[in-house]
């Protein structure tokens, strides 16, 4: 389908991932059709942070704020799968485990996560080393403990990304892909595409991750992010436990040139073959690593990483066979490790530093970024994101 780029839309849209397409998506339920939405390669590519078929969603937070605002998203995701009509998550439950030390990584922590729900009655089971060996093919250390959320699983990210995209064709936006952005007004009142062509817009809503800085930087609005290339990958099990594997995420202290934190999925596909396969990955970057322009980042897997994540699956887990896809996902990140999500102008409103947390919060994202847009207040309290504190500020 041929579309004429317009001179002028009431909501123009940067970024065709998570936040841009939840936007759109919760613009379209709010009556709003004049949107336009530009992604400057494809919607959801692979070397942007909402590529892939899965992430997680929990209520598991050893912050007590995202722990309520966890649960806010998780009554939006109810309303989304009753809107799509098929399921758009799998709840299977969520495993912490390993070292219970007081100080947060950038998961939390067990003691904080245990604390907090208490606090706020979400239900778990705390299990020794011994029960979670008996209950799946992983081999904690003696000294581990873990506490299991069972109301938690795997946001099915891919499926909804149709959803989304589905949702915002239909009610007459349009989504236009391979259409880069050049700059951004002085006034916040529109754009410059690469291209040429200006557009003109009553609103701007920044959900371009990575890229934000440079678009912003020259109205001086631009957040202080660095960029962490994370690694994760597929690996092969043995079909006799593919029902036995859990979500889990892993709290080992830094060792080393070993972050410790590792993190996976329990078997929700299948290779080409047929063959069952889970995905997991490393929850932390080199410092060496980081960087501040997208173009700087570092797209190959590093071997040593690449070496970690196979040590700690094969020695870690029962089962492991072959490494079959290795991707390396740009995480755009706070100095606080947490999000942006505010409106920074009377027209422009932002979305970033998403951190590779951000998918399970995506339908309060969009609804909040849809209703900055529209001259609305969130439904719920997001000021811890907002773009003004300290973490932010360049």
């Amino acid at each position: 389908m041929t579309f004429t780029i317009p001179k002028s839309v009431s909501v123009l849209i940067l970024g065709g991932g998570m936040a841009g397409l939840s936007c759109a998506a919760a613009l379209a339920r709010q009556g709003i059709t004049d949107v336009l939405l530009l992604e400057a390669k494809t919607l959801a590519h692979a070397q942007a942070s909402s590529f892939g078929e899965t992430r997680m969603f929990r209520e598991m937070y050893s912050d007590p704020v995202l722990c309520e605002l966890a649960q806010a998203a998780n009554q939006l995701w109810i309303k989304e799968e009753e809107e799509a009509g098929v399921p758009l998550r799998a709840t299977h439950g969520l495993l912490f485990y390993g070292e219970s030390w007081e100080e947060e990584t950038i998961e939390g922590s067990i003691p904080g996560a245990r604390r907090v729900m208490d606090e706020q009655g979400i239900p778990y089971e705390t299990l020794s080393s011994a029960e979670i060996a008996a209950r799946f093919p992983l081999k904690p250390k003696h000294e581990f403990t873990g506490l299991f959320e069972p109301t938690a699983g795997a946001v099915r990210s891919d499926r909804v990304i149709a959803h989304w995209c589905q949702t915002a064709r239909a009610a007459g936006h349009q989504l236009l892909e391979h259409t880069p952005v050049e700059s951004i007004d002085s006034d916040g009142r529109g754009v410059t595409l690469k291209q040429g062509q200006h557009i003109r817009a009553d609103q701007l809503v920044i959900a371009c991750g990575i890229w934000s800085q440079q678009l912003l930087a020259p109205l001086g609005l631009q957040p202080k992010l660095e960029i962490w290339p994370m690694l994760w990958a597929h690996y092969t099990v043995d079909p006799a436990l593919a029902d036995r594997y859990p979500q889990w995420f892993c709290f080992q202290q830094e060792r080393g040139d070993d972050g410790g934190l590792y993190y996976g999925f329990p078997v929700l596909s299948h290779t080409p073959d047929g063959r069952p396969r889970i995905k997991c990955g490393i929850d932390w970057t080199p410092k060496e690593l980081r960087v501040h322009e997208p173009g700087l980042m570092q797209r190959d897997p590093p071997p040593r990483l690449v070496e970690l994540l196979d040590q700690f699956l094969f020695n870690e887990l029962e089962g492991i066979q072959d490494r079959v896809e290795t991707v390396m996902s740009p995480y755009s990140m706070t100095e606080d490790v947490n999000f942006v999500l505010d409106r920074i102008t009377p027209t422009i409103s932002l979305f970033c530093g998403g951190s590779g947390q951000s998918f399970k919060f995506a339908p309060l994202i969009g609804d909040s970024l849809a209703r900055f847009a529209s001259g609305q207040q969130p439904a719920v309290d997001v000021s811890c994101w907002s773009h003004q504190r300290p973490a932010v500020t360049a």
